[in-house]
């Protein structure tokens, strides 16, 4: 089992503390390392000189700037492989080394504040129309699909793992032979041959999303389409688990029963998952006990398979009728 932890916002000397070092490596743990757009200061390079000595594998979760889109997309692609060249350029320079990139794909941080934190009541329509119009772009995906592919081929050459991660709604792109979900976040992914793609499934965000469905099984859910994705993608398939705390947005739902977040390990691992990507070492890092408790029951869970849900399948056949019609609108974009 290959286990990963993703630190969003902890400073790079925090995670340099004895309690990090000695459970990494007792563990076998890679991290996930967010760096943020010019924040290479040498406290980070210390703290990668640190990881290197300890023979702690680290891969750099680069950002932009908030005004830029904070994480990766169609809109901001040049940027992001500017970025990466110019710093890994200094790590080489330094003698340093890291495992790879992460490429967290995500639409624009304004059009997920829409959604998640609505200032008024019609940011979130806004948001959406907007995914369903000037979002459905083909020569800006293609442009932004053409630059992340030379991306992957930089990392590739340069011997690094490209860790492609996006929101767990791509999955209806290879279910229905698509692109339009991709395009409408403004997300091109699974067309760039990265070495892994790591989806988000993230139950506890997922039982908020879906809480008012009450007749919707989201342990069945997460089962039915990790299956399907690790059928299509095979070993290149890995899955982001948690949350432990809150992310970005401030207000994500994390949990709060130990044994609920071992049970969701158990179906990810009936799925055939092996390669899993934790959300996050931030809260968790000072609390030796919490955070080992999150590692040791991700190893011991049993595979667990979920009773069938008649109304995943429902909603998956209406969906994908929906998207068929959406193919004949989106035939119509240029």
């Amino acid at each position: 089992m290959n286990t990963r932890i993703w630190c969003e916002f902890a400073k790079p000397l925090e995670v340099c503390n004895t309690n990090v070092l000695e459970v990494f490596k007792e563990h076998n743990i890679s991290l996930n390392y967010r760096l943020g757009y010019g924040e290479d200061s040498s406290d980070f390079y210390k703290m990668l000189e640190t990881y290197n000595r300890n023979g702690i594998p680290v891969s750099i979760w680069a950002t932009l700037s908030d005004d830029m889109g904070y994480w990766i997309n169609e809109r901001n692609a040049m940027n992001f492989f500017d970025y990466i060249k110019r710093l890994l350029s200094e790590i080489e320079k330094r003698g340093l080394s890291i495992k790879g990139f992460c490429i967290d794909m995500e639409s624009p941080l304004e059009d997920i504040r829409r959604i998640a934190s609505p200032r008024h009541k019609l940011e979130p329509i806004i948001a959406y129309a907007k995914m369903l119009t000037s979002n459905l772009n083909k020569s800006r995906f293609r442009n932004s699909l053409n630059v992340l592919k030379e991306a992957a081929s930089y990392i590739k050459e340069k011997g690094l793992e490209g860790y492609a991660t996006c929101i767990h709604h791509s999955y209806y792109d290879l279910r229905f032979g698509s692109e339009i979900m991709q395009n409408a976040l403004e997300i091109p992914v699974f067309q760039v041959p990265w070495d892994k793609y790591n989806l988000m499934y993230y139950a506890t965000m997922i039982r908020a999303e879906l809480g008012k469905y009450k007749k919707v099984d989201v342990d069945y859910l997460i089962y039915h389409q990790v299956s399907y994705l690790k059928e299509v993608l095979k070993d290149k398939l890995a899955v982001s688990v948690g949350l432990t705390n809150i992310g970005k947005l401030g207000n994500e739902p994390y949990y709060e029963s130990m044994d609920e977040f071992e049970k969701d390990i158990g179906i990810l691992k009936e799925c055939g998952v092996d390669d899993f990507s934790l959300f996050s070492l931030d809260g968790i890092m000072n609390d030796r006990v919490r955070l080992e408790d999150f590692l040791i029951r991700m190893k011991r869970a049993k595979p667990h398979k979920p009773e069938p849900c008649r109304r995943v399948h429902r909603n998956e056949a209406l969906l994908g009728y929906m998207m068929n019609l959406g193919k004949i609108y989106y035939q119509l974009r240029r």
